[in-house]
């Protein structure tokens, strides 16, 4: 044991523990790699000024991991998960990227990330019991000039 030092488990940390840690892996990701470019990459949309879905992720080097998208059950239907996902792969050509991964579970609309040109790479079963993680990639023409939001 190391004098001084303290465990804390908890199912709510502090967001600027999280934030120092997520920054920590990236600098020495950063030191490790050459690649000091990763940038959060997030896409949002409101309605009335309320928050009602959003996409969110980051991009490094010529990567994009694309980590959530979320639409309000309201609002769905109506292709903001296409325009979010459109959206998103145009920042990261814009950036540079020539391929976009995201990791879902099978009860969410694979579907439509197959639509969107996203094929699977990999796949978890039982992760969580009763579902399977999947882990899909998409690849991207990073010289794509002019945004194509639909």
């Amino acid at each position: 044991m190391i004098d001084g030092v303290e465990f804390d488990v908890s199912d709510d940390p502090d967001p600027d523990d999280l934030d120092r840690i997520e920054g920590e892996v990236r600098l020495a990701a950063a030191g490790a790699t050459g690649l000091g470019d990763q940038r959060d990459l997030a896409v949002l949309v409101r309605a009335d000024g309320r928050l009602v879905g959003g996409i969110y992720g980051w991009t490094w080097g010529d990567a994009c991991e694309l980590q959530s998208l979320w639409i309000d059950p309201t609002i769905r239907g109506r292709d903001l998960g296409t325009r979010l996902l459109s959206m998103a792969e145009d920042e990261a050509a814009r950036r540079g990227c020539t391929q976009i991964v995201i990791f879902v579970h099978d009860f969410q609309p694979i579907a439509l990330y197959e639509r969107f040109g996203f094929s699977t790479v990999g796949e978890v079963a039982a992760f969580p019991s009763g579902s399977a993680a999947i882990w899909m990639r998409k690849r991207v023409d990073a010289q794509r000039s002019a945004p194509r939001h639909l």
